[in-house]
C-alpha cells in the first residue's frame, strides 16, 4: 500500500464550491436552474482550458459570459457588472465535500488551499461550512501571482515546509490546476470531473477523494 501524501492542495471554486444560485438569483432578478448551473460551471471550464491550453485568450469575463450564455442569460452586464463578477458568491459547499475534508484531515494529511481568486476566498469558505478545516488558505488576489504560474504553489510548499513529492493537488481546471500543479512538480495532480470531459486523472468530486486515497483500507473511516 502506498504512502499517503503528506499534504493535500485544494482548488476553491468548482472543487470545493460553487456560485450560490440562491444569492445571483436575488442579485440579477432572474431564476436560475441549479443543476444548470452545475453543468455550465464544468463544461465552460473545460472550454476554457482548452482554448489557453491550445495558444487562445480567455479572461474571467470570457468565462463568465460563457457561463451565462449555457444558463440562458446571455447578456454581458448579467456576466459581469451585475454580479461584480463573481465576488462574494462561491458560498454553496459542493456535495460531500467538507465530510471528505473532514475525513483527510482525520487521516493525518495536511489540507490547504491555493486559489485564483479576488480576496474572498476564505470568507466563501468559511460561509460554505469549511471554517477551521484548512490549514491556511492562498488568495492570488493578496500573494501577487495566480494560477497556472508555479510561484504560487511554491508559496505553499514554503507554508507546509514540505518537498513537492510531498504534495498532492486537486482542482477543476487543467489550465489553471493540473498545469500549475505539475509545472511546480508536485507529486499528484487530480482533476475533478464530474461530467467525464477529461481523460486525465480524475474524480467525479471531491467526495470520493477519501476512495482514492484508500482511507477505508486502512482503517481510516471516520
Amino acid at each position: 500500500m502506498s504512502e499517503l501524501p503528506g499534504a493535500i492542495l485544494f482548488d476553491a471554486g468548482g472543487t470545493l464550491v460553487l456560485q450560490n444560485t440562491g444569492a445571483m438569483e436575488r442579485r440579477l432578478g432572474i431564476s436560475i436552474d441549479v443543476d444548470l448551473a452545475f453543468e455550465a460551471h464544468y463544461r465552460t471550464m473545460a472550454e476554457f482550458s482548452e482554448l489557453r491550453l491550445n495558444g487562445g485568450e480567455a479572461s474571467w469575463d470570457w468565462w463568465l459570459e460563457r457561463y451565462f450564455r449555457r444558463l440562458g442569460h446571455p447578456s454581458p452586464e448579467l456576466a459581469g457588472p451585475a454580479i461584480d463578477r463573481g465576488y462574494g458568491l462561491w458560498t454553496m459547499a459542493i456535495t460531500g465535500a467538507v465530510e471528505a475534508i473532514k475525513r483527510i484531515r482525520g487521516s493525518g494529511v495536511r489540507v490547504a488551499v491555493v486559489s485564483n481568486s479576488d480576496g474572498s476566498v476564505s470568507d466563501s469558505l468559511e460561509a460554505a461550512g469549511f471554517g477551521g478545516l484548512f490549514e491556511f488558505t492562498l488568495d492570488s488576489a493578496l500573494v501577487g501571482t495566480k494560477k497556472p504560474d508555479p510561484r504560487i504553489f511554491e508559496i505553499a510548499l514554503e507554508r507546509l515546509a514540505l518537498a513537492p513529492a510531498a504534495v498532492w493537488y486537486v482542482g477543476d481546471s487543467v489550465f489553471h490546476d493540473i498545469a500549475g500543479a505539475d509545472s511546480a512538480g508536485l507529486s499528484r495532480s487530480v482533476l475533478v470531473d464530474p461530467l467525464g470531459l477529461s481523460q486525465r486523472d480524475s474524480v467525479p468530486s471531491v467526495a470520493e477523494l477519501p476512495e482514492l486515497l484508500g482511507l477505508a483500507r486502512r482503517g481510516l473511516t471516520a
